[in-house]
């Protein structure tokens, strides 16, 4: 896999790279693409990064591979760019919703057979959100806990929520004059209906109202068709106490019963489609609306938060959304979707099984491979995926996982940094194994800790693999996650490398020496130098380090987050959240 083609970008002479401007050398993609909203996944690479990198290392008609596929943006990258794709993944939801991003469907026919599975459906929806004031949008249910000094019913949104400020007190008192207690730790007793948000005919704003509490919200609500009751077991990684003290115990336990009937009805209505393509088409978009149908959509008054990512964390305060509504969204974005890729030139093909072995692709076969593993312990995808599995019926091999586990023992296959390791370096043999001759491997990744980075080093090597190039991912917008942890003060990642490797297979192994933090930072001084505001943040910077030290196949030990963000306070000037060049840095990091 020596290449006569350059890694993206290619160095003018070995030792540009490294100390190079990195403006102009970083892949940079967005989250506002139609290919970012029409279905949620846990981690997605921006599609504009990778047609870039596609566009660079192949010509038009070329295949393109990635074993890690995720929610397919190779695939659809592929598709836009006029090449081949063949992606995969462990993940039933993974491959499911690859397929559903990279299939070809006339838009007017979708939309088509969208309106029809509603339109059938609509006494359902009426039976289920319709009242004598107007057709509900959703409700918040508020979490009633036991006062932990006289036992008395604490309903949080009756204490902690103040509409007229949009504030939520982090605080309770109970009815009885006693607290402020904080909300967690306190004894849950049940989950009620508090609020409602309705669609008046003929008005354009919508109508908010309290709940009539002395109702019973479930009254005369039956699932009749089939639903989900995939276990929510103890063992798993993301399993907590809250849930055995809330009685989840299934994938059906996250719903109320209402949006329960609800996906149920709508579920059977898409099975009953005799066209397989469309079929599939409207799974992909039901599966869309899945978690914003659950329990975990938390309430916020000033906007909705999402769900947690990489948590099945249901907040004591959450939207029951009208599942129709959300369905009726959605079938517009799946419309536009579909219209951006029906008359697109490329091709893909998504496969489901381990990156260890790609038996469905021949020696010598890929002319470019692109993929974005499991980073470490970041995420644990079968549980993230968990409510999307269940409604598809199949569950993630979680033993075959490239995660290093934390609760999951060796009895289930858990993996520690070891474990971790051999699967990465596996996955990269197979990856080396389909590429042909004189063609680019790119792994894009990401960590906060040097020892899963110096795993992922050792494991491109025991693969027979060297990283030539390195450039930073930018994807212009932090996560969800990293905004809620960096608000925290949490070391978080926002931006991830992509590593450019060839082969040295029967190649002596590297030694990796160790670089002093004099040098590590003349590295960031000279960043600094030419760096953009953006540029020269903390999460920045630290992938930059990354980047050189790996360039320089050098050590990455010791080189943690928190070790970079320490010696920036040591001899750099924080202004705001960016650093800048001190007027009182040793000499020698100046140099």
């Amino acid at each position: 896999m020596s290449s006569t083609t350059e890694p993206f970008p290619g160095p003018a002479e070995p030792g540009a790279r490294v100390l190079g401007a990195v403006d102009r050398r970083d892949l940079v993609g967005g989250k506002g693409s139609i290919f970012y909203r029409a279905h949620s996944y846990h981690t997605k690479v921006p599609v504009e990064a990778l047609m870039m990198l596609i566009e660079h290392y192949t010509e038009m008609g070329g295949t393109v591979v990635d074993p890690f596929c995720g929610s397919g943006m190779t695939g659809v990258a592929a598709v836009l760019t006029g090449r081949h794709a063949v992606i995969s993944d462990l993940s039933p939801a993974a491959v499911h919703i690859a397929r559903g991003y990279t299939a070809k469907l006339s838009p007017a026919a979708y939309r088509s057979a969208a309106l029809t599975v509603l339109g059938r459906l609509a006494g359902v929806e009426r039976d289920l959100y319709q009242t004598d004031e107007g057709r509900t949008e959703y409700t918040v249910w508020s979490d009633v806990v036991a006062c932990p000094e006289c036992g008395t019913d604490i309903v949080v949104w009756d204490s902690a929520v103040d509409l007229e400020n949009r504030t939520v007190a982090k605080t309770l008192t109970c009815p009885n004059g006693h607290g402020g207690f904080a909300r967690s730790g306190l004894a849950w007793q049940r989950s009620i209906p508090v609020h409602r948000n309705l669609s008046v005919p003929g008005q354009r704003r919508r109508k908010t109202m309290a709940v009539d509490r002395t109702l019973e919200p479930n009254a005369g609500i039956t699932v009749d068709g089939w639903f989900p009751e995939t276990p929510w077991d103890q063992w798993r990684e993301m399993w907590r106490a809250q849930h055995r003290e809330m009685g989840i115990a299934s994938a059906a336990d996250f719903y109320t019963k209402r949006n329960l009937a609800a996906l149920s009805a709508i579920w059977a209505e898409i099975g009953s489609l005799a066209d397989e393509p469309m079929r599939n088409a409207l799974r992909f978009t039901f599966t869309s609306i899945v978690n914003r149908a659950s329990r975990r959509y938390q309430w916020h008054p000033k906007r909705p938060t999402n769900v947690l990512s990489s948590t099945m964390y249901v907040a004591p305060l959450n939207y029951e959304f009208n599942v129709f509504s959300l369905l009726r969204r959605k079938i517009q974005v799946m419309t536009n979707l579909y219209s951006a890729t029906h008359d697109a030139p490329g091709t893909c093909e998504v496969h489901q099984g381990s990156a260890t072995a790609l038996s469905w692709l021949e020696d010598g076969s890929a002319d470019y491979v692109f993929t974005d593993p499991p980073f470490g312990s970041n995420i644990y995808y079968a549980d993230s995926s968990f409510l999307w599995e269940a409604w598809l019926g199949t569950q993630t091999d979680v033993a075959a996982e490239a995660v290093v586990n934390k609760r999951v023992g060796a009895d289930r296959g858990g993996k520690g940094l070891a474990g971790y390791r051999q699967v990465i370096t596996e996955s990269l043999s197979e990856m080396s194994r389909v590429a042909r001759p004189h063609t680019w491997l790119s792994l894009q990744f990401h960590n906060t800790d040097d020892a899963v980075w110096s795993s992922i080093q050792h494991a491109v090597e025991d693969a027979g693999l060297r990283v030539d190039a390195a450039v930073v991912m930018d994807k212009t917008q932090a996560s969800f996650k990293g905004l809620r942890h960096a608000a925290l003060g949490e070391r978080v990642a926002n931006f991830d490398l992509v590593m450019h490797l060839h082969s040295v297979a029967g190649a002596a192994p590297s030694t990796h020496p160790s670089v002093g933090a004099d040098e590590v930072a003349a590295l960031i001084t000279r960043h600094l130098a030419t760096a953009s505001p953006a540029h020269s943040v903390t999460p920045f910077v630290h992938s930059v380090v990354m980047r050189m030290l790996l360039e320089r196949n050098a050590s990455l030990d010791g080189w943690s987050f928190r070790a970079v963000e320490q010696l920036l306070s040591d001899r750099f000037t924080l202004v705001g959240n960016r650093w800048t060049l001190s007027t009182n840095q040793p000499r020698k990091a100046r140099d």
